[in-house]
Order: C-alpha cells, then structure tokens, then sequence
C-alpha cells in the first residue's frame, strides 16, 4: 500500500495551523500533516526556504505540489474536487489562484484576523 500524501506547513503559523486543523476533518485521516519544523533538511528536495513560502504537499505518486496547487489538490482528496478542476482547467485560474494564495502568504497576520471574524468553527 502506498505512503499518504503529506501535507507541510509552517507549524509557527497561527494562520497555517488553523486551516491545517479544517482540512484534517475534510480530509478524515487520508493524509499526514506535518510541519516543517519536524522535517529533515531538503526533504523530498524542497528547503527550508522553500517550505517557509508555502505549503507544500507530496503526493501518493511523488508529485510535489505548492502553494494554491497543494491546497486545492488536498481539497480534492478531501471530496471538494471543484476548485481543483477550475485551477487546472480554466484559462488563468491557476495564474490568479497563485497570485491570491502569494498574497495571503506574504500577510498572514491579517489573514489570520480576518479568518477568526469570519470562521469561529475551530
């Protein structure tokens, strides 16, 4: 049986943490999230760097997956295939979806703010 994917985030972020704890209910034990604080240096050729910026997800298969690409892939395996289908299918989707997750990244402070005015769930 295959390894499951492998969701890493930045387990100092208050933003990243909350939504990493929502996606464990979507995704109901189908995937390991695991910060990159735990992982070793350049895991799966990724460095700390890199994984500072965004998430990342390597998958099943090997695939490794950033930024808006990894969370929608991740909702996917969740059963929210939706916004996976318009990242890859839609002319720009991916180019926008990129762009809007980078500006979340680059405030996450904010983000996280306004994530607790208008998500009380967790």
């Amino acid at each position: 049986m295959a390894n499951p994917p492998i969701l890493i985030f930045d387990g100092d972020c208050s933003f990243c943490k909350y939504w990493v704890n929502r996606w464990k209910r979507k995704t109901a034990g189908k995937v390991n999230y695991v910060p990159y604080q735990e992982v070793p240096d350049n895991f799966e050729g990724i460095s700390k760097a890199q994984f500072q910026r965004s998430v990342w997800l390597i998958t099943a298969d090997g695939r490794r997956l950033k930024a808006a690409a990894a969370v929608f892939e991740l909702l996917r395996i969740g059963g929210t295939g939706t916004w996976n289908q318009i990242y890859h299918r839609v002319p720009l989707a991916g180019k926008v979806f990129e762009l809007g997750y980078r500006l979340i990244a680059n405030n996450r402070n904010l983000f996280y703010k306004l994530t607790k005015l208008f998500f009380r769930d967790v």
